[in-house]
């Protein structure tokens, strides 16, 4: 009985942990649709991009890509597209341009909140993990990711992805 009231009182000091540590998170709002948090402020990369690293080394990566302004790609013509095998090859091409050192296997094709959605984990030669998580709203590609040392936990790129926030 006692063991069970000490794991319980140990679980409960945990999540309130975790809980106050995620409540400290700073939001930031893309665009008019999303808005995510992020461990501390982030800064910009380049335009559409922000960044923020934690205490843990762990970076937050958050990015837009319009396709309307890179592509000349609306939502109709994304539409009959975006679900394909050719699609997510060529987003996997796009970014492996960018990561040349970074080993992705195929994007998996999915849905997130009912979007499509494409992920991944990568790694590269000095053992860090890319955890990649894309999705399509529109004519916008919305990419949150974390690059962390292999074999540190998910749980900070869990929050970050249960931090986005959809708007109308």
């Amino acid at each position: 009985m006692m063991k069970n009231i000490y794991l319980l009182v140990v679980s409960l000091f945990i999540t309130i942990s975790v809980v106050q540590a995620q409540d400290s998170w700073v939001t930031h709002k893309g665009d008019n649709r999303i808005s995510l948090k992020f461990p501390n402020e982030p800064k910009e990369l380049t335009p559409g991009s922000f960044i923020a690293v934690d205490k843990d080394s762990i970076a937050y990566i958050f990015t837009i890509v319009d396709f309307q302004v890179v592509a000349n790609l609306d939502s109709v013509a994304l539409a009959p597209m975006k679900t394909t095998r050719e699609f997510a090859d060529q987003l996997k091409t796009g970014i492996k341009q960018g990561l040349p050192e970074v080993d992705f296997p195929d994007f998996v094709i999915g849905t997130w909140k009912g979007f499509t959605s494409y992920s991944s984990i990568g790694f590269d030669a000095k053992k860090k993990k890319y955890d990649l998580l894309m999705f399509i709203i529109g004519d916008k590609l919305y990419s949150v990711s974390t690059v962390a040392k292999d074999g540190m936990s998910n749980h900070g790129h869990d929050s970050f992805v249960n931090s986005i926030v959809l708007s109308n």
